[in-house]
């Protein structure tokens, strides 16, 4: 595995011809995605996995993809642009104990980055499990581990440094989670009920991890919908639609790959429909077997 902080173009190069490394980080896409939730695009996304800035790589390679890595949501500059850098840390960092160096990262939970919303928490899931790569999953994300204040404090009084990365880090207790994933209402439940779904639906299927990715479009009023990330990825006998609702509004649009929509999608969403359009709440996401 190559842990090399730098653009896809570069990153390749550590592979070899198949007899090096055999995986590389992603690091462009993680904050990527992020600016495709803030600005409820697309773009972000269909730009950074472009061939433009990513190659293609063989079949015995593959991408690492990830929300957050142990220390801070990164902005380097060697994988993010200025104007980039601002953009996410001014939509993103919610307090200004959170910011790291100075605007070069942000040393906060997903829980805390997505505003402790678990639709938003899972879309951004729902992304890094369905597009390309094999996704890493930072312990306690999955539960929606939350900033932890008295780790920082305390790991601040025995190091003598104020590291705000140790906001981020710190131990998990176990019991306290066990009466929270017991709890319906809590945070922990809502988060882990998603994302525990949706890893288990996705190692069902080898699409994800080595099936191709084909963009599509979403249209609303006889226009394309910018906010609406839709793509097919595709392995052998394998074919699936996922559908991702960037907008924190309803939405209402109409896709060509499908004809006719099931009741439920593999994460047991309900799929609505009026009139054979698609309706969308805010932030979802529908998981769709074009095979079923």
């Amino acid at each position: 595995l190559a842990e090399a902080c730098q653009k896809p173009t570069e990153v390749v190069k550590y592979f070899g011809n198949d007899d090096e490394c055999h995986a590389g980080y992603h690091f462009p896409l993680m904050p990527q995605m992020f600016k495709a939730i803030g600005k409820q695009s697309r773009e972000p996304i269909q730009h950074t996995l472009s061939q433009e800035v990513t190659p293609k790589i063989s079949e015995a390679s593959q991408w690492f993809t990830f929300l957050r890595c142990h220390d801070e949501l990164s902005l380097e500059l060697v994988y993010v642009s200025e104007e980039d850098r601002k953009y996410i840390h001014d939509t993103f960092c919610h307090q200004a104990a959170w910011d790291f160096r100075l605007g070069e990262g942000i040393s906060a939970r997903l829980a805390e980055l997505m505003e402790k919303k678990p639709e938003k928490i899972a879309l951004a899931y729902s992304m890094m499990l369905t597009l390309p790569g094999t996704p890493v999953v930072y312990y306690g994300d999955e539960f929606g581990k939350l900033n932890d204040k008295n780790y920082y404090e305390q790991t601040k009084k025995e190091t003598g440094k104020d590291d705000t990365r140790y906001l981020v880090r710190g131990r998990v207790d176990w019991q306290e989670l066990d009466n929270q994933l017991d709890n319906k209402s809590s945070l922990a439940y809502q988060v882990f009920s998603h994302i525990s779904k949706q890893i288990k639906t996705r190692t069902r299927f080898k699409l994800f991890g080595r099936g191709d990715l084909q963009w599509a479009d979403a249209y609303t009023d006889g226009e394309i919908n910018t906010g609406i990330l839709a793509y097919k990825r595709n392995y052998k006998n394998e074919n699936m639609l996922i559908i991702n609702n960037l907008t924190g509004v309803k939405q209402t649009i109409s896709l060509s790959e499908i004809a006719n929509y099931p009741n439920l999608d593999l994460l047991d969403n309900q799929v609505v429909t009026k009139n054979g359009k698609l309706i969308l709440k805010p932030f979802a996401h529908l998981w769709i077997n074009l095979n079923s």
